[in-house]
């Protein structure tokens, strides 16, 4: 990305003519901020693209820089690159009749269903014996219950691999990057060497990779869409949070950090034995501000222990670890002491 578009990354920040970078708060987040990018229509319909949390907040940033555009949402369509509610909780109240909302087949039937998506990770964070009363705390504040979209909301277009969006002078072409989610998708803007990337590709943090039913691998998912991602010639990257940068060599350093994060969770449970879920997570590292794990802020302690359970169905489905049920346990073994990945 150009350095002097780096630098300025404050504010709202025009990325290629006639596109813009809006910022829009998360108050009480550690992400901080989210980059909306609106893309100026001309005689066809705006695009904006991903809102914030349903929340005054962010309703306010994201229509005062429209305002200051001299854009409304009267003839504005939108594009959701993924479930989270940090990008998508104020669309179905933003959307005017008549125009679109985009999103990921993939990811689309969760917009509706955000319960089913709770009871399953409730299940298994039972099964691995947390218990009842963390899982309602937990729960009483994660930002997926608290700041979700309308699920009264079902005008939803669907989007798949290859799909093109027209949005004034650009054409935005769907890439599915499965991982941080099941129907995460990039867009790449034709001809410019700009891509929408959404949670795939973030520049000083590593997105959030958790279990997902339908994605019984989601780390190895992630891994693969990364790979994928990575072949595209990408000079100017438009992460959904935080400032841009390097975009091969962030994608190279995203995959070592798995990579040491793979080999810690193995380290881990073999210096356990046998492992229970809560303890191997409270012996892996977090660049979080707490005295220490029982001090996790609970909505931290949520994510972190979907990271986990991401990282062991990953070695698991490798066979370098094993997952056995005693005593109304769940217990984790390593099996093999072969060199680390």
């Amino acid at each position: 990305m150009e350095e002097n578009v780096v630098k300025n990354w404050e504010g709202i920040v025009e990325v290629l003519p006639g596109i813009y970078r809006i910022p829009v708060p998360l108050p009480g987040n550690p992400l901080k901020e989210l980059n909306s990018y609106l893309i100026r229509g001309g005689e066809n319909h705006n695009l904006l693209i991903d809102t914030g949390f349903r929340l005054e907040a962010c309703r306010e940033a994201l229509m005062g820089g429209m305002k200051s555009l001299g854009i409304s949402m009267e003839n504005t369509d939108i594009l959701l690159t993924h479930l989270h509610v940090d990008h998508t909780g104020l669309a179905p109240d933003l959307i005017c009749p008549g125009n679109r909302v985009y999103i990921g087949e993939a990811d689309r039937w969760f917009m509706n269903d955000v319960d089913t998506v709770h009871i399953q990770r409730v299940k298994r964070l039972q099964k691995h014996g947390i218990s009842q009363a963390l899982i309602e705390e937990m729960l009483a504040c994660t930002p997926s219950r608290t700041m979700a979209a309308d699920t009264s909301f079902h005008g939803y277009t669907c989007l798949h691999e290859g799909d093109v969006i027209n949005a004034g002078r650009y054409v935005l072409k769907a890439i599915a990057v499965p991982g941080h989610t099941p129907g995460q998708m990039c867009f790449e803007i034709a001809g410019t060497g700009a891509m929408i990337l959404a949670d795939h590709v973030l520049f000083d943090i590593t997105p959030n990779i958790t279990d997902w039913k339908d994605l019984p691998d989601a780390l190895g998912s992630y891994l693969e869409s990364l790979d994928k991602i990575d072949k595209y010639d990408v000079t100017i990257p438009l992460p959904g949070h935080r400032k841009p940068g390097d975009f091969h060599g962030r994608v190279r350093t995203i995959k070592e950090h798995h990579r040491r994060r793979l080999n810690e969770c193995r380290q881990v449970i073999r210096g356990l034995g046998k492992a229970r879920l809560y303890d191997i997570a409270g012996n892996m590292t977090w660049k979080i501000r707490a005295a220490d794990w029982d001090d996790f802020p609970p909505a931290q302690r949520w994510f972190a222990l979907g990271e986990c359970l991401a990282h062991l169905d990953y070695l698991k489905k490798r066979g370098l670890i094993l997952e056995k049920e005693a005593d109304d346990e769940t217990l984790w073994y390593e099996v093999t002491q072969e060199k680390m990945l």
